[in-house]
């Protein structure tokens, strides 16, 4: 038997016989009832998810007490970092990090498969069950926040994503690193780069200006081919200059309509490292990555749990998507595997235009009042993942009037704003019996 799945049988066995009697709790007469457990063999980690019914809450609350104190005693493995206890669901889940001589590392891009039919799709990493995570941009996922500290595997991922997206001769792409070129710098061969790579503010500001001016006249057409996708790393060292977060706020709450798509590496993932809170509303797409501490992980997850500051580094992660959360291991391409012969369609990137924040108003065309109803629908479309047509045939049934396409994109993205800032405050919504899978992998 695999050691693994041995170890991982000895930590269930533990957990349902302290449980069933009474030592979870200190008391003989208040045992916990334990309805099921299964068992987890992730490439970095094992876990255990309980279904214990009406006492997840005492479960949950007897294995956190004083940083997972009593969970660490029943782990049969000397684990990595530390163990985490949270609910996922109806469950409670428990993580251990494997020790080095059993964990997966090291997962190449190759040994996954090619990049996935459809041109806003990457292949992400390998779930704790062994099957392909694939990641995309949609319309529950426009934008994406890419987060962790040094060593977690964060430009790793950054870089797979990237070569994957650019061999769609469709995709654009402005790549933008705000710290000289340290991280996207190898990535100046990529097809499909409409200009250098930005590598200080004053042509970052060029290129997004570019690219507001882009989404203006996509917007001003009422067509587009194709996407354009602006990624940009160590986006905090953007957040001090007011226009540069203005032209990136309006790429993320406007972009999606437009076929802009906004991807975000930080390093340092706090509230203040965006320049503006709408700009980490509308980054329903997260990677996390490890960070440093608890408040770092609540800003790149989007809510209290799972806590990547637990997570192992070198490509450990989770991906978080609306309604869905998976541990995996990221993939990652060589850098000797990286396409070095594509050319830039222009030499420079155009002077910033002070005015290039201020081309798109705010309203297209009159106010915008919601009702309490179309609020709640919203909210609720944006936690189970819904697009556009799936909110209007909600509304239609909640209300009795089905709204155009252009209000149902702004309801779409104020559901999604009052979702996250739910999950923020530690907040959890029920999926009902509308949720589906989006991704094969379960996005």
């Amino acid at each position: 038997m695999d050691a693994r799945i041995n170890m991982l049988e000895r930590w269930a066995a533990g957990i349902v016989q302290a449980a069933g009697a009474g030592a979870l709790t200190g008391d003989p007469n208040k045992p916990l009832r334990l309805r099921s457990v299964q068992t987890v063999r992730g490439p970095r980690a094992g876990a255990l998810e309980i279904d214990a019914g009406l006492d997840s809450g005492r479960l949950l609350r007897v294995l956190t007490v004083d940083d997972c104190a009593l969970h660490r005693q029943f782990v049969p493995w000397d684990f990595l970092g530390d163990p985490s206890a949270y609910m996922m669901g109806r469950y409670v889940r428990l993580e251990a990090g494997w020790p080095d001589n059993l964990a997966e590392k090291n997962i190449p891009l190759e040994s996954l498969g090619q990049h996935p039919a459809g041109g806003g799709r990457w292949i992400a990493g390998k779930n704790e069950t062994g099957a392909t995570v694939t990641l995309g941009l949609d319309d529950q996922k426009p934008h994406y926040l890419f987060g962790g500290w040094t060593g977690s595997g964060k430009t790793w991922a950054l870089h797979a994503a990237l070569v994957q997206l650019a061999r769609d001769p469709l995709n654009r792409l402005v790549l933008i690193d705000a710290k000289w070129g340290a991280s996207l710098g190898c990535l100046q061969g990529l097809p499909g780069l409409i200009g250098p790579i930005a590598i200080d503010l004053t042509t970052a500001k060029g290129a997004l200006s570019w690219a507001v001016n882009e989404m203006r006249q996509r917007y001003e057409s009422g067509s587009h081919a194709g996407r354009v996708i602006v990624a940009v790393d160590e986006v905090q060292e953007l957040s001090g200059d007011p226009g540069a977060v203005e032209m990136l706020r309006r790429l993320i709450v406007q972009g999606r309509g437009a076929g802009v798509h906004v991807l975000l590496g930080t390093q340092h993932p706090t509230k203040d490292a965006f320049g503006d809170p709408a700009i980490k509303r509308n980054l329903t797409g997260r990677v996390a990555l490890r960070v440093e501490d608890g408040v770092a992980s609540n800003v790149v997850v989007g809510g209290p749990n799972p806590r990547a500051d637990h997570l192992l580094g070198a490509g450990d992660a989770y991906a978080v998507t609306p309604g869905a959360v998976q541990r995996l291991q990221m993939a990652y391409i060589p850098e000797k595997q990286l396409p070095t012969d594509g050319q830039p369609v222009l030499e420079a990137w155009p002077e910033f235009d002070a005015e290039a924040a201020g081309t798109l108003p705010e309203d297209h065309g009159g106010g915008f009042e919601v009702s309490g109803v179309e609020a709640a629908v919203a909210i609720h479309a944006a936690n189970l993942g819904k697009g556009r047509p799936a909110l209007q045939r909600m509304l239609q049934e909640a209300t009795g009037s089905k709204p155009g396409g252009s209000r149902s994109e702004r309801l779409l993205t104020l559901g999604r704003e009052g979702w996250t800032w739910l999950q923020e405050q530690g907040l959890m919504l029920c999926d009902g019996d509308e949720s589906e899978d989006d991704e094969s992998t379960g996005f």
